[in-house]
């Protein structure tokens, strides 16, 4: 009777190794077929490097339009200023009051 019970663990115990051997099996498969449709699909996605690569430049081009234009309005500012200094300056030696 022991090598009967002992004959029927075996059985058992090979039966579930090989249960969990086929599940890892499907498993990697499955894996597999993932990794390769992704692949496929959107492979190193050299069209979206691509636009990131544009967006980034357009980014930087508009960034640059702004400091550019800052730089404009700072000056504009200033000549304003100094231009009201002048007027101010250009009154008060004529003794007329003009208000705006």
């Amino acid at each position: 009777m022991q090598t009967s019970s002992s004959l029927s663990e075996r059985q058992q115990l090979q039966e579930k190794l090989w249960t969990y051997a086929q599940r890892a099996v499907v498993l990697l498969v499955a894996v597999g077929v993932g990794v390769f449709l992704g692949f496929q699909l959107w492979g190193e996605a050299a069209e979206l490097r691509q636009e990131v690569r544009e967006l980034r430049d357009r980014v930087a081009m508009r960034e640059k339009e702004r400091d550019t234009l800052k730089s404009q309005m700072a000056i504009i500012d200033r000549d304003k200023k100094e231009l009201e200094k002048r007027f101010q300056d250009l009154q008060a030696r004529c003794g007329v009051q003009v208000h705006p």
